[in-house]
């Protein structure tokens, strides 16, 4: 289980550092809250900034979150087919890394993709959501997908 999402620090709402652990312990702790997990990026000068985000929810009590962010120079990314991919396997790769703590726990990935064909983002539609569907998780997609198109965009720039 071990790689950058579960080794690194992930900040909570509050920018305070916390390890994957304590994520981990918080949603246990909590077992009413449903779990998501979404990601987003943006291009700032030379880098790519991807922001994964873990957020827990309770329809009419709220929620918290956790992110994490990581920088590529990878020149592959400028292609937005690409980083939506990107995007799609680093948040595959939290929701496994999740999991494997909590095999029972149901978990929703959010993906910053749109269904409406006139935007450039729904041509990856169907790859990233049979991908995500046949990994074992369901998906939200836009406008649905809060944890990817708010949360973990305001985080990746």
């Amino acid at each position: 289980m071990e790689n950058d999402e579960t080794k690194n620090s992930w900040f909570d709402g509050n920018s305070q550092s916390v390890n994957f652990c304590e994520i981990i312990n918080d949603i246990k702790e909590n077992p009413n809250f449903e779990l998501f997990v979404g990601c987003d990026s943006h291009k700032i000068s030379e880098k790519y900034i991807f922001a994964i985000v873990i957020a827990l929810y309770k329809p009419g009590w709220g929620g918290r979150f956790y992110f994490y962010r990581k920088k590529s120079k990878d020149v592959r990314l400028s292609t937005i087919k690409v980083r939506l991919i990107e995007e799609t396997e680093l948040a595959l790769d939290t929701a496994r890394n999740l999991r494997q703590c909590l095999p029972n726990k149901k978990i929703v990935v959010h993906l910053d993709i749109n269904t409406d064909q006139r935007f450039k983002s729904s041509a990856v539609l169907s790859y990233a959501t049979s991908y995500v569907i046949s990994s074992g998780f369901q998906i939200a997609v836009k406008p649905k997908a809060w944890a990817s198109s708010s949360l973990a965009d305001a985080f990746a720039r």
